[in-house]
């Protein structure tokens, strides 16, 4: 079963959404919420694989509850289902780890298409806009799968580059000398295919990666 639950602030729209859903027969949806502070509590109660939601939501909106979310280390995917497509719009949403986009002009079959598309882990772009969203969503994946490959210490220090802590900063956190320090962040660029640490942050950034919690690095969660 693929789990899902849905956030838009329009309870017509919602219930619109119910369902087309609900007609599929390895679909569940766990919850609505009218707003992103709804939304959230459904995520972290329920642990969906999917969050459909809108950008447009009182209280807290879509790119709020993404990076709530990621902060929180939540590992639910998620989809914006969106009235607008212009193209800086939509690369902020691939930079803040959306992983699908559906238009609210399209139809069922783009909907259905784009959750068991990102439920199998790729990401989604409407046909109608996936010429601009495709590259943008291959470039935070590739960002992604480098910083995946680092080691766990590699990890930890990234974390510390992002928060823009110098070497000797980051081997007081570490406990490691700054000399070490100094080596790993050197290995760190070089997997990462970046030539200095201002780069290696804003990746960091793009990706989500500079939310997470320093605790969780330390503790080998991340």
């Amino acid at each position: 079963m693929i789990s899902i639950v849905l956030a838009d602030d329009h309870k017509l729209f919602r219930e619109g959404l119910r369902r087309i859903l609900e007609d599929e027969k390895d679909f569940r949806i766990l919850g609505e919420g009218a707003n992103g502070a709804e939304a959230l509590e459904l995520v972290r109660r329920y642990h969906p694989d999917i969050l459909l939601f809108d950008i447009r939501m009182p209280e807290m909106d879509g790119i709020q509850l993404i990076k709530k979310m990621r902060e929180l280390g939540l590992k639910t995917a998620s989809i914006a289902v969106t009235a607008y497509d212009h193209e800086n719009y939509l690369s902020g949403l691939s930079s803040e780890g959306v992983r699908g986009v559906v238009l609210k002009s399209s139809g069922s079959t783009e909907l259905i298409a784009a959750i068991r598309t990102v439920c199998g882990g790729e990401a989604y772009a409407d046909p109608c806009i996936a010429g601009k969203m495709m590259s943008h969503f291959s470039q935070h994946r590739h960002a992604d799968n480098l910083i995946e490959a680092l080691s766990p210490q590699e990890k930890l220090i990234l974390y510390w580059v992002s928060q823009g802590y110098s070497n000797q900063e980051v081997a007081k956190q570490t406990v490691l000398s700054e000399k070490t320090v100094k080596n790993h962040v050197s290995h760190m660029l070089k997997k990462l295919e970046l030539r200095d640490r201002t780069q290696a942050a804003v990746m960091a950034w793009r990706t989500g990666f500079a939310q997470i919690r320093a605790e969780a690095l330390k503790s080998g969660v991340v």
